[in-house]
């Protein structure tokens, strides 16, 4: 009879999934529950997931159809595509015998419907304190193996010998966790960086250089600090792994969805052929894009970068979007 689980992981994507191996390799139970049977089967089967093909699956992590076997262990993530995750825990939630303490989600965005963060949306829903986990990490090098650190951030409601016991539990001599409170700053930035990173991409696609690539990031910081900080969050979370060190990952790996999405526009692909060339996979700084500039708009916030992204995928010409971004008002940095 299979043990209990340490960690129920909800959602088998590539980044769930390779949670879910790191923690399995260090040595935790782990289940990895998917709502998708034949997702179930082809994972169970093969011991690996088609994108991290160089990460088969340690033997202490099952895969599962019945949500029963995840609710069962005393600590849940969640790890399903932002837009769908609050619809997906109501279902769930009808399920569950009993709340956990807390709840985990690895998730980045803002929800297009309402422009709440998951956190904000997912205590609404499950009525437990909800934190988060973000950072610079691109799923197949952390499934690998690869030396990596993250941010775990906490809401107040987790006392603090509890989240240390947690952060303890969570990291291991590959993935080094790092432990916030400032739980909407990570949020945010973990979001906007999607939507820089397509920006970021675009230059790389109308081949601007490297020089306008390193204004775009830099330029793209202070507009990320700027909505982060009016929103209540921490400028120190901007400038470290959640703000910074993301936003340099994305909008500079080849491995980043976000970014080879905008490079494809840049060199002359519709929106619609470049989601088409990434075989379907969620660009997110797509659905980012709309909710950060309501969010800033409610709050008095200029974003021009993302205004000229909003603009892309309307279908506006990409050298326009460039032309405006270095024509409008000269201003001190």
């Amino acid at each position: 009879m299979p043990r209990r689980p340490d960690i129920g992981i909800f959602g088998s994507g590539a980044w769930g999934t390779a949670l879910a191996i790191t923690w399995a390799r260090a040595g935790a139970e782990v289940v990895l529950w998917s709502g998708f049977p034949e997702e179930v089967a082809q994972l169970s089967a093969g011991r690996c997931h088609p994108r991290l093909k160089d990460a088969p699956f340690p033997e202490s992590l099952r895969l599962t159809g019945e949500a029963a076997e995840a609710f069962s262990a005393p600590l849940w993530i969640s790890a399903m595509p932002t837009q769908a995750t609050p619809d997906a825990w109501r279902k769930l939630r009808k399920e569950a015998p009993a709340p956990p303490e807390l709840v985990i989600h690895v998730s980045k965005g803002i929800l297009q419907s309402t422009h709440q963060t998951l956190t904000q949306a997912l205590t609404g829903v499950l009525d437990v304190p909800v934190g988060a986990l973000s950072g610079p990490t691109f799923a197949d090098e952390v499934a690998r193996g690869v030396p990596s650190a993250i941010v775990l951030a906490l809401p107040p409601a987790v006392p603090d010998a509890r989240a240390q016991a947690l952060q303890a539990q969570l990291a291991s001599d590959r993935l080094r966790i790092y432990l916030s409170r400032d739980v909407v700053g990570t949020e945010l930035c973990g979001a906007l960086k999607n939507v820089l990173a397509i920006a970021a991409g675009l230059v790389d696609g109308l081949k601007l250089g490297y020089n306008a690539r390193a204004a775009l990031i830099t330029r793209g910081l202070a507009e990320m600090a700027r909505l982060v900080e009016a929103l209540g969050g921490q400028p120190a979370t901007v400038m470290g792994l959640a703000g910074m060190g993301d936003l340099l990952l994305t909008a500079t790996g080849p491995q980043s969805r976000n970014r080879t999405f905008g490079e494809l526009v840049g060199k002359g692909q519709s929106v619609e052929a470049a989601r088409d060339a990434l075989g379907g996979q969620i660009i997110e700084g797509m659905f980012t894009t709309q909710a950060a500039l309501a969010l800033a708009a409610e709050v008095g916030v200029e974003l021009p970068i993302a205004t000229e992204v909003q603009r892309l995928l309307n279908g506006e010409s990409p050298k326009e979007a460039v032309r405006r971004l270095m024509t409008r008002e000269l201003k001190s940095e």
